[in-house]
């Protein structure tokens, strides 16, 4: 019985091969045409490129494992008479970091080594080795590890200055604990900032490299490499709702993660010049308000005092169009460029002022003041008196509401104490207060609500006006396009 069954299970088999060949061949597509074979050729050479980058950069990744230990006050000690209770146990997690020395200098993020008590680094052919935290750097969430060995394979360094939206990157990294795990997508974006890094004093310097190829938790501090094999960003943080990719991943640009590392290395802790000035975007309203063509550069809001900035010269409304030749129009580009000169650097900035470009010179510092806000003095103005023209209105400055808003009485200018619904989404606020305006070339200082209403008169209808604010000791612009 099963061999007859197998007999005719054998012939109908054969039948069918031989229908399935013949299917085939009658339904076989044509041949190729040289633009097929040439597209197909050249995601060929891609494939190639890949296998070729991960192979090259791969053995220059590794896997940090992260022990923190349970605080002793978590650990309670249960009556003699009772089971004993269930202990803390100590928190593990995972990272990646990337090889930056042949003698065991690890480059990775601060939120994967920064507070361990423990770590662990496992190379991509499975060794191991306790590792030593050598220090952090909170405001760009760089850390440096080291363990003790010789003859590693150092990753190819690039230069993230150079990077552009729409090139090919790979992520290589340990993500969800799927060691040497590598991803490809494209730059997305350069230059963001996202808001997630703050150090102790609330400063944070972000300019991520924003790209789609995968990152899950696990690939922070590992490479984001481009298609020469070239470490260009360190994985640091993904946009997500859920915890997991979902399209977003962002990478500390190489060249400023390096400095970071190198100065740890070097001296034990980031020493990082600084200018000493408050930063604004400048939009199509401000652009318009200081006679620019066009939304260009980084707006000064307030330059503090006792800085280099302030002993460089440089003003209010300045505008900053570039930093030592390179074209700035982001806030946290100007962070970044500064972030990577130390104490006694000088750095060159094309400034325009009104209607006229210049240049200056200044030396960074060496630390930060103990108090950044620089105060406004003079005198506290006039009778108390109301306007409303363009959705504000202003009062002079009196005692009672210094007292009312909590605001210093050695400031100058007029109180905003209305806001209209309207004016309310440029961005003003109840208690501001006003101590100047510019328009182009017009720019007058406000002392007074006299001041203010000589000065809207003087202001071009249906054109933008620049208010200088202050409000809780920072100073910003605030951009109104002057009704009709």
């Amino acid at each position: 019985m099963t061999r007859n069954i197998f007999a005719k299970f054998s012939a109908w088999s054969g039948i069918a091969v031989l229908s399935l060949f013949l299917f085939m061949v009658s339904s076989a597509p044509a041949a190729l045409t040289l633009e097929e074979q040439q597209a197909i050729a050249q995601i060929k050479q891609y494939n190639t490129a890949f296998k070729a980058i991960a192979r090259e950069v791969t053995p220059s990744v590794v896997t940090i494992n992260v022990t923190k230990k349970a605080k002793e006050n978590d650990r309670r000690q249960p009556p003699a008479f009772f089971w004993q209770f269930p202990q803390p146990e100590d928190q593990q997690s995972l990272g990646s970091g990337i090889i930056m020395t042949a003698d065991g200098y690890i480059l990775t993020n601060n939120h994967v080594a920064g507070e361990a008590d423990k770590l662990t680094v496992r190379l991509s052919d499975n060794r191991e080795f306790d590792a030593e935290l050598m220090g952090t750097d909170p405001r760009t969430d760089i850390a440096v590890v080291k363990i003790k060995t010789t003859g590693l394979k150092p990753a190819p360094i690039g230069h993230s200055d150079h990077v552009e939206i729409g090139e090919w990157v790979l992520a290589v990294g340990a993500p969800l604990d799927l060691e040497s795990t590598v991803t490809a997508g494209i730059v997305s974006a350069v230059g963001r900032d996202i808001n997630i890094l703050q150090d102790s004093n609330g400063l944070s310097i972000e300019d991520f490299i924003q790209t789609d190829a995968a990152i899950n938790p696990g690939n922070s501090g590992g490479a984001l490499v481009n298609l020469n094999g070239e470490v260009i960003g360190v994985n640091t943080a993904i946009a997500t709702p859920s915890g997991a990719f979902v399209g977003y991943g962002f990478a500390v640009p190489i060249d400023l993660a390096k400095k970071v590392m190198d100065d740890i290395v070097k001296y034990g802790e980031v020493k990082r010049g600084f200018l000493g000035v408050s930063l604004e975007a400048v939009d199509a309203g401000k652009a318009s308000a200081f006679g620019l063509d066009r939304p260009q550069g980084v707006l000064i809001s307030q330059v503090h005092s006792s800085t280099p900035a302030s002993k460089a010269g440089l003003r209010d409304g300045d505008i900053i169009l570039s930093l030592d030749g390179q074209t700035v129009n982001r806030p946290n580009h100007v962070q970044s460029l500064v972030a990577r000169k130390h104490p006694g650097d000088v750095v060159e900035m094309k400034i325009r002022r009104t209607s006229k470009n210049i240049t200056i010179q200044a030396t960074l510092g060496d630390k930060l003041p103990d108090n950044l806000q620089e105060q406004a003095t003079g005198p506290i103005g006039e009778t108390d008196s109301g306007i409303s023209g363009i959705g504000l209105t202003v009062r002079n400055i009196t005692p009672e509401l210094t007292q009312m808003y909590g605001i210093s009485t050695n400031v100058e200018g007029v109180i905003v104490t209305e806001v209209s619904r309207s004016v309310a989404r440029t961005g003003f606020v109840r208690g501001d207060i006003i101590f100047g305006v510019r328009q182009k070339s017009f720019e007058q200082i406000i002392r007074s609500v006299s001041d203010f209403e000589a000065a809207l008169k003087k202001l071009e209808k249906g054109q933008y006006a620049a208010f200088s604010v202050e409000n809780e000791g920072r100073r910003r612009f605030v951009d109104i396009q002057i009704p009709e």
